[in-house]
């Protein structure tokens, strides 16, 4: 039977860079996905923030394929609240070269990597975990003394072994279609419940006269999206049929911990997802690093329990926790909000010049909570309540 120090499920952006960063601290890596291509399927709108790029080491590569500097957010009463900068404020990728483009550099640290190998089974023994890989007569078994888990959002292995899901997934879809793109330097967000009871819509421009329209509700995302494509403001800017449709659920808030004995989970399968915009390769990211770290050192010591592992859950909290939890409390009160508070809301920015500038200076797609905390002061008495609650955080 083969063994490793460090066995890592799921080979998307952050089980590459867990296995990355554990292969440079000293440990010998095993990297598993279970599908038979890397970012496929995709399930994510493939908008990148500015700190997402950075945080994946990999520059400006060909997977780019062009530059955000703003954003048109529609009220369900039909009010735009626009900004722009001349900064590049994200990046829309092509997930697929992106995914392998990660994984091409972790292969270059010596990570072994396996693909179509699905992890069926994980049993812990004397301190290792066994891990079984495919099914029936052609499964085969593996150790790891601490196992990595970033299957994403359904996360089997790691809810098997004792970690709890997400306070709560979201249904998600997004089609990529012939578009007429009115202004290729913006997305477009579309609020209310015309468009994504609970969260909202998408419109982010692509390549070739195409754009990629999406969206995330509290169920049924994909009969949801095709009622979005018939309404009024999208219909008579189709242009063709489908090129691409892709499905998906979306975790929102992690569990209370996101480690037990001799695991540990990354990314979407911890609810490692910021909750205001649904965008999980920033922060999955960043704890991919931490968790290759701590899961490489923990290795070498020999000691895989849960006290041990703790170490990964206080430094990605640490770093991360204020952000996601002030995010979560944001994306609750808004998903309350109703057709008319948010047209109330969206009227209120627009018709304050500072509040617009606050976002245009301040706005980031990564750490959304630097314009929030300074734009909730400025609303008002009902925005001094909302700072009040934030500040208490």
């Amino acid at each position: 039977m083969e063994e490793y120090d460090v066995a890592v499920i799921g080979a998307g952006p952050a089980g590459s860079m867990a296995a990355k960063r554990a292969s440079q601290n000293g440990a010998e890596v095993l990297l598993l996905e279970e599908h038979s291509s890397v970012g496929w399927p995709v399930q994510c709108a493939g908008l990148l923030g500015v700190k997402a790029i950075e945080e994946s080491e990999l520059g400006l590569g060909s997977f780019v394929i062009r530059s955000i500097h703003g954003a048109d957010i529609h009220s369900p009463s039909g009010h735009i609240l626009s900004f722009c900068t001349k900064e590049t404020k994200a990046w829309v990728v092509e997930r697929r070269l992106f995914d392998q483009a990660l994984l091409t550099e972790t292969a270059r640290q010596g990570v072994d990597f396996r693909i179509g190998s699905p992890v069926t089974r994980l049993v812990r023994n004397r301190g290792e975990s066994v891990l079984t890989i495919g099914h029936g007569a052609d499964s085969w078994n593996v150790k790891a003394k601490v196992v990595i888990s970033a299957e994403g959002v359904s996360a089997r292995i790691a809810r098997s072994a004792g970690i709890e899901p997400p306070r709560k997934i979201l249904s998600s879809a997004q089609v990529e279609v012939p578009f007429k793109v009115e202004d290729p330097d913006k997305v477009e967000v579309h609020l209310g419940k015309g468009a994504a009871p609970g969260f909202f819509a998408w419109v982010i421009p692509s390549r070739n006269g195409a754009a990629r329209v999406g969206l995330s509700c509290r169920e049924g995302a994909y009969e949801q999206l095709k009622k979005f494509l018939r309404s009024d403001p999208l219909r008579p800017r189709l242009q063709g049929g489908f090129l691409d449709l892709v499905v998906g659920g979306l975790p929102l808030g992690p569990p209370k911990s996101v480690v037990t004995e001799g695991l540990i989970a990354v990314g979407d399968a911890a609810g490692q997802v910021k909750p205001t915009s649904g965008g999980g390769i920033y922060p999955g990211l960043i704890c991919a690093k931490i968790a290759g770290e701590v899961a490489a050192s923990a290795a070498q010591e020999g000691d895989a329990s849960a006290f041990r592992l703790q170490e990964y859950e206080k430094r990605w909290r640490k770093v991360l926790g204020r952000e996601l939890s002030l995010g979560m409390r944001v994306h609750e009160m808004v998903a309350k909000m109703d057709d008319k508070d948010l047209g109330e809301l969206i009227r209120h920015l627009n018709d304050n010049q500072n509040l617009i500038e606050i976002i245009e200076k301040y706005g980031d797609v990564d750490r959304p909570s630097v314009a929030i905390k300074k734009i909730a002061p400025r609303l008002g008495l009902s925005g001094l309540r909302i700072a009040r609650m934030f500040w208490r955080h």
